[in-house]
């Protein structure tokens, strides 16, 4: 094959992956499912960076309780899928506060969507419960979800605003995602690496800076990664090279058996784990790697 042909191959697969990247960015926006009758919650609105309106829900716990959670989704979800675990949070006396990222659910459109923006909209939340329910937020635990746990990770080694965090099923680089999404086509020379540099300057950062991977290890606050050991969206692979990276005493990892990227519910059957970390944050020791 002459030069020429595989230029202009790699030319027209080049600008079709980035149509699909485009595409791909577009989050699809899913209708929030009403919480069940007996839940009780308060509708809130608040500005995110460059004013963009974002939209949570705010279990309250009690008068008496001074510990929050602030729970986020992953990409294409909304707070909504998340119910579960909040109720779980919810019943061990936590408030709750609930919030759509940018571009997802009832919280409106800025842009396009990325997971440093999932991490400024987490930074916003945290600061609303600071300001507005200080007697309630003495203590703030940040939780995402997949996207919304690797934008955890990054709030917590950019900010540190809350207390602790939780990430659930973290990818552990965007090159690693890149590839996994090319399958095959990562294999033409130089596609990789030219779709790489086109994202990192679509989203303004580079992978490395944001990259869980390396994230993990500028946390100085406790941190509890989950991850199941049957994800079929972000192998436990990436799960063992987070954890594996961190070198600090403040990381906590633990497997969760049979669980899948979405599976919620088994989170929540385990919760003790993480009534166990929460229950350990004023002497904070490292666990390592365990499987429930």
């Amino acid at each position: 094959m002459s030069i020429g042909l595989l230029s202009a191959i790699v030319t027209c697969v080049f600008l079709m992956a980035i149509m699909a990247i485009h595409i791909g960015f577009r989050a699809p926006r899913l209708a929030n499912e009403e919480p069940s009758k007996g839940v009780v919650f308060d509708v809130v609105e608040f500005e995110g960076k460059q004013k963009t309106l974002l939209h949570g829900w705010w279990l309250p716990a009690g008068d008496n309780f001074e510990t929050t959670v602030v729970l986020l989704h992953g990409w294409g979800a909304n707070k909504s899928l998340l119910l579960t675990l909040a109720k779980a949070f919810h019943n061990i006396h936590c408030h709750v506060l609930m919030i759509d990222a940018h571009n997802h659910g009832d919280s409106q459109s800025r842009g396009v969507a990325t997971m440093p923006k999932f991490s400024e909209d987490l930074d916003s939340a945290i600061a609303w419960c600071r300001s507005n329910r200080p007697e309630h937020s003495q203590k703030v635990l940040a939780v995402g979800h997949s996207v919304g746990a690797a934008a955890t990770l990054l709030s917590a080694s950019k900010t540190s605003h809350a207390d602790a965090y939780i990430a659930i099923s973290s990818f552990a680089h965007p090159k690693l995602m890149m590839k996994r999404h090319l399958g095959k086509l990562s294999k033409i020379p130089l596609l990789t690496w030219l779709l790489s540099a086109y994202v990192q300057k679509v989203i303004g950062h580079r992978f490395d800076e944001i990259a869980p991977v390396n994230t993990i290890q500028q946390i100085s606050k406790p941190v509890l990664c989950l991850h199941g050991n049957r994800d079929s969206v972000i192998p436990i692979e990436d799960f063992h090279l987070i954890c594996k990276s961190s070198k600090n005493s403040n990381v906590q990892c633990a497997e969760i058996a049979d669980a899948d990227h979405d599976s919620i519910d088994l989170i929540e059957q385990n919760f003790s784990l993480i009534e166990s970390f929460l229950a350990d944050l004023d002497n904070f020791k490292s666990r390592g790697i365990n499987t429930v």
